[in-house]
């Protein structure tokens, strides 16, 4: 591999393939940056042995998601949260119904209901959905973790810490060396076969911290179809409110 030649390499993050364009050249470190056709670029020495160049994307993941976050956001038009407009929730879209009255949130049969003192003022509107959803993730996911939970032999008799449920930036969930999960209370918005694969790749953690093959064979053997999830998984993008 010359100094000219790009190799690409893949490898997960939270969740997710992607996809790392790799370059040798006559330099004594490495360095990482998004390039400007949006593919991430690790620069390394020409002597770099390849088996260390995954230990390199792992360490630096906070900043690659960080960096892939803020391009996905600047590419991604605003949302819109006017009278019609179509929101998410378990997979389904809701027209939004919008009236002027005390700040209240109600899911119906076809469409998504908010009252708010303004209703034309999209903050507004978007901070009573953000309000509603927090409430509905609270409610479903840890009932839904501890429920998957128990299918798994390996946790049988295992007490569970209950999960924290909060706005993640860049990730569907996480698990801490301590055994505490974290959701990001934005999986509402999907279907349940994706929640649920979220749930058990954090729940597998439990026993394998690491993406490695003990890992995967922990989590085929939970979810045989977990591959495809993933893929579904990776066309999702998490639902962020408006700043008010």
């Amino acid at each position: 591999m010359t100094g000219d030649v790009a190799v690409p390499l893949a490898f997960e993050l939270d969740g997710r393939r992607l996809d790392c364009r790799v370059l040798r050249a006559r330099r004594r470190t490495y360095a990482l940056r998004v390039s400007a056709d949006g593919v991430l670029e690790l620069r390394v020495p020409l002597r770099l042995p390849a088996h260390l160049l995954p230990d390199i994307l792992h360490r630096h993941r906070r900043w690659i998601a960080g960096q892939l976050e803020r391009r996905a956001r600047r590419a991604t038009a605003a949302p819109d949260f006017g009278h019609g407009s179509p929101q998410r929730y378990m997979g389904r879209s809701y027209p939004l119904q919008l009236a002027a009255g005390p700040a209240h949130v109600r899911l119906l049969d076809e469409c998504l209901q908010v009252s708010v003192p303004a209703p034309d003022h999209a903050p507004t509107v978007s901070g009573a959905l953000d309000g509603w959803y927090r409430r509905q993730a609270q409610a479903l996911l840890p009932p839904r973790l501890a429920s998957l939970a128990s299918t798994l032999p390996w946790l049988s008799g295992r007490s569970l810490p209950p999960p924290r449920v909060v706005r993640l930036r860049a990730r569907w969930g996480s698990c801490a060396a301590d055994g505490r999960i974290t959701l990001n209370l934005g999986l509402v918005l999907l279907e349940q076969p994706l929640i649920d694969y979220v749930l058990l790749h954090e729940l597998c953690h439990l026993r394998e911290m690491n993406h490695g093959p003990r890992f995967y064979v922990l989590l085929a053997a939970a979810l045989p179809d977990h591959r495809e999830r993933q893929a579904a998984l990776r066309q999702e993008r998490p639902w962020r409110p408006l700043p008010a």
